[in-house]
């Protein structure tokens, strides 16, 4: 009777923690998942809820934008309710699993997802115990593994096994374009080595080749050395034939015949290669220059050696060379666009007589040359026994680089008389799609007839732009799933998730502009321009710190050896100043130079970007008096676009100060795609910082989409006073 009584007890104690068991079903609804063994994964919960039948159930309906959740209780193994939520979830939007704040905390939680992370955010804690269920592929178990264990949890593989690798490559249609200084495209040959496969580009210099990742492609020029390179799975291939050498996708292969550029360095009366001199030289740019600090003894100092040595940090007193016993303590010579200042005087009898430089405009200065040695006294005489100084003003520099364009005759900027075009309203951007979508007559009939058009446009990037776009001012967060769509099926095109970073920024959707920079940099670290665009949004985030030591990384080369940012050093730097400028009381500041305490005023500053690498477009500068400069970004600029392609940038800054003050107009013109087979759209970006430097600083950016080949309109109309 005891045993029975206890037996009774023990069943009802059962059935009471069983009662009170807590279980969260966490069903991962990205837009990866669409493809997902629904059934298995049915089937392992029918057999758990018939071992488990009196629970209490929370279904997570979760992706990395959002979740919504819903309670249950399951009785007698009956969980039908909660089935047909996980049978008609809807699947969109990216991977991510800082959604998942609802979880029981005190409960079970099964997590079934694919593992395939891109929001990658604080995990929130998943319950007491955490079951990683996989079903979909194999591929991914080591990243799932890890999701498991760093939250303390096991995983169930329900994946089938993978067939193996095919041990041969697949055969694709690689396409190309041909690019070079007065090469005749038809004498090209671009051949597949150890293979008949053959070809030759056509007279615009596109060209097709039949190959397989791995296979080596060879490049023929008649008088340049041949170029072999690797083919990788990328099958947009550029040549870029020079008369030094070869470029081949984004590895520049120097022609072993050619002489390398030498480096042109001033001397007074004239420039000549750095190699050819017999002395030691020192070079600092205006940007390397501590302006800041007024004087240009202070700007110097710490910049070239000596400087700061001698009396009263006197830079006409530097001690550039060693004193001798003859001439005692010989002071520099400084010139000044060819001219000379007086020197300084030390005289054993009488001391020092320092000649001041102070009047001297740090903020006109272009660069300072130092010459050091003998040689530099042949060429001066004895007025350089204590070497030179050369210094350069940037009016002087700019009318040495005009007449340097005007000889060479490649000026990017062209200028004509009188600017006769007129302002044109931008095309009007159509697709049937979006046509569609604004029939609807409401958001959640919009949103259906979305998930009916994804289907055909899956591998449509600008699709899920122009989605993103429709949607941002009904439902945000339909909006943002729908555009990182791009983060789950398309994070091998740069260009389409440049384009939705500038989306994502236009829209004020600073979080979402956040997660796409993370992104990009994890997926092209390769690419500079993605740094940048990293400390911009982190910037706009309030995340001012790590904008501003990724900011300094850039400028100092750090924040990645292997690249070279020298093309985006002058905007780093200007990012810097805008930073102090702004949160200098909650900055560590220790590692910025003097230089970013200051702004040099500007009527305005304007920054260009670009989604698209391989976009043809004209930047036309007109003034108030109607006179205009022409900025290239096509295949006459071929020096550019190579640097752009090797080094990963794609922006532009400009700048406009003095001269008459009225209205400027800045207008811009598509001339189209020139990657084969692409015409899809391209976004160009325009910030502009209205009195730079001023207290009447103000900041204002636009977004421009270019489609149609051959239209020009308005980028900027820029004020100023």
């Amino acid at each position: 009777m005891i045993k029975k009584l206890l037996f009774s007890l023990l069943l009802c104690l059962t059935a009471s923690l069983y009662a009170q068991e807590k279980v969260t079903i966490a069903w991962d609804v990205s837009l990866s998942m669409q493809d997902r063994s629904t059934d298995k994964e049915i089937g392992f919960l029918d057999k758990y809820f018939a071992k488990y039948p009196q629970v209490t159930t929370r279904v997570i309906l979760f992706n990395g934008v959002s979740a919504s959740s819903n309670d249950f209780t399951i009785s007698e193994g009956n969980w039908d309710e909660a089935k047909a939520v996980l049978k008609n979830a809807k699947y969109d939007g990216p991977t991510g699993y800082h959604t998942l704040k609802k979880a029981f905390a005190d409960g079970t939680t099964f997590l079934f997802t694919d593992g395939m992370e891109n929001i990658e955010k604080d995990t929130p804690p998943l319950g007491k115990m955490l079951y990683v269920v996989n079903s979909k592929f194999e591929h991914n178990l080591k990243g799932l593994q890890f999701l498991a264990l760093s939250n303390k949890g096991r995983l169930i593989n329900m994946a089938p096994a993978e067939k193996p690798a095919q041990s041969e490559a697949v055969t694709k249609m690689y396409t190309g374009n041909i690019y070079g200084e007065d090469v005749v495209p038809e004498t090209v040959s671009i051949s597949i080595k150890n293979s008949e496969t053959r070809t030759v580009p056509n007279s615009d210099g596109t060209f097709q080749l039949e190959a397989k990742p791995g296979d080596i492609m060879v490049v023929e020029v008649p008088g340049i050395s041949t170029v072999e390179e690797v083919i990788t799975e990328n099958t947009k291939l550029n040549v870029w034939i020079r008369h030094e050498g070869i470029q081949l996708s984004q590895v520049f292969l120097k022609n072993e015949k050619a002489e390398e550029e030498e480096e042109q360095v001033n001397i007074g009366y004239s420039k000549v290669d750095k190699k050819s001199l017999g002395y030691a030289v020192q070079n600092v740019s205006s940007e390397e220059m501590n302006t800041g600090l007024g004087t240009m003894s202070s700007a110097l100092s710490g910049k070239i050696s000596g400087v700061g040595d001698g009396y009263a940090t006197e830079i006409s007193v530097a001690k550039i060379r060693q004193a001798n016993s003859v001439l005692w303590a010989q002071h520099p010579l400084i010139m000044i666009d060819g001219a000379p200042l007086p020197k300084s005087i030390t005289r054993p009898s009488s001391g020092t007589r320092a000649e001041l430089t102070n009047f001297i405009d740090v903020n006109n200065i272009a660069d300072i040359t130092v010459l050091k040695g003998f040689a530099a006294t042949n060429q001066y005489g004895s007025e350089g026994a204590g070497g030179v100084i050369l210094i350069t003003t940037k009016g002087r520099a700019a009318m040495e680089a005009a007449e340097k364009r005007r000889k060479e005759g490649k000026s990017t900027q062209k200028k004509t008389n009188q600017y006769q075009g007129t302002v044109k309203a931008p095309p009007k951007y159509t697709q049937t799609y979006l046509t569609a979508l604004q029939q609807q007559p409401d958001t959640e009939s919009a949103y259906a007839l979305y998930g009916k058009q994804r289907t055909s446009e899956t591998g449509n990037t600008n699709y899920y732009i122009d989605a993103f776009d429709f949607f941002a001012t009904r439902n945000q967060n339909l909006a943002k799933a729908i555009g990182l769509n791009i983060l789950e099926m398309h994070t091998d095109d740069f260009a389409a998730m440049r384009a939705l970073l500038f989306k994502a920024k236009e829209k004020k959707f600073y979080e979402m502009e956040l997660d796409i920079a993370k992104a990009m940099l994890s997926e092209h670290p390769n690419r500079t321009q993605a740094y940048l665009d990293l400390a911009k949004a982190q910037k706009n985030n309030g995340n001012n710190q790590a904008a501003l030591d990724l900011l300094l990384a850039i400028t100092k080369g750090t924040a990645n050896p292997n690249l070279d940012f020298t093309p985006l050093n002058k905007t780093a730097h200007q990012e810097i100043r805008n930073l102090v400028a702004s949160h200098k009381d909650k900055l560590e500041l220790s590692k910025i130079e003097v230089s970013h305490l200051k702004k040099e005023p500007l009527d305005a500053r304007i920054v260009f970007d670009w989604s698209d690498w391989g976009a043809d477009f004209e930047l036309t500068f007109v003034n108030p008096k109607r006179d205009f400069v022409t900025w290239k970004h096509t295949a006459e600029n071929q020096n550019r676009l190579m640097d752009e392609q090797i080094k990963g940038y794609m922006q532009e800054e400009f700048e406009i100060s003095g001269g008459d003050k009225g209205v400027w107009l800045v207008n811009v013109k598509y001339l189209g795609n020139r990657t084969p087979g692409s015409d899809k759209p391209v976004f160009l970006r325009c910030n502009v910082q209205y009195g730079f430097g001023t207290a009447n600083e103000r900041t204002e950016e636009y977004v421009l989409r270019l489609f149609e080949k051959g239209s020009e309109q308005l980028a900027v109309r820029v004020a100023t006073q």
